[in-house]
């Protein structure tokens, strides 16, 4: 299949690097691009019964993978103190809000994190622990912040500011945050 220049069918990854195909000049020449992680999800998967693109080899990266590779080491640093951000960056289409919320059955890194931190706290928590949980759900889209948690029609124009205080560090003025004490009641905020 050819598409805006490339051979969708001829790309491949080896390791860190993603190599793709690309008619040029009635050639074929390979451009390689070289990331942090680079997974593979073309092909090579079933769908189960309850919707989850299961891997039928070590070539494809279920969503589980993507998790255990960039959210498990981004939640275990949170969890001891550390601000984090995993910040998903890349053209319409690419599978960011895939790879972060997932759909259906094949759960993205946020779902996955919000179910472990939970059962982190449940397994931790004492008399003298306690622990409490806000979420807030934010986009930058064309260098606005918007919060999405609140419907477009009533979200400030020209979007929120980022601002930095000496005792909470930076953050985004008139964000919302709802208290939570369960992913269901983060799922349930999310989809309103």
């Amino acid at each position: 299949m050819y598409r805006n220049g490339i051979i969708s069918s001829n790309y491949h990854k080896e390791g860190k690097k993603t190599i793709i195909k690309e008619y040029k000049d009635d050639k074929i020449k390979e451009k390689d691009f070289t990331f942090d992680y680079s997974f593979w999800s073309h092909d090579g998967f079933k769908i189960n019964d309850d919707g989850y693109s299961e891997p039928l080899n070590d070539k494809y990266a279920d969503q589980q993978k993507v998790y255990d590779f960039l959210g498990k080491e981004i939640l275990n640093n949170a969890w001891q103190g550390y601000n984090c951000c995993l910040f998903a960056y890349g053209q319409t289409g690419s599978g960011k809000s895939y790879s972060m919320v997932g759909f259906k059955s094949n759960k993205g890194i946020v779902p996955i994190a919000s179910e472990e931190i939970f059962k982190r706290i449940e397994s931790t928590k004492s008399n003298e622990k306690k622990y409490e949980l806000c979420v807030s759900m934010l986009e930058i889209y064309n260098e606005k912040v918007h919060d999405l948690l609140v419907p477009v029609s009533k979200r400030p124009q020209g979007g929120l500011k980022v601002r930095e205080s000496k005792t909470i560090g930076i953050f985004v003025e008139g964000l919302t945050k709802y208290p939570v004490t369960s992913y269901e009641e983060i799922h349930k905020k999310v989809i309103e």
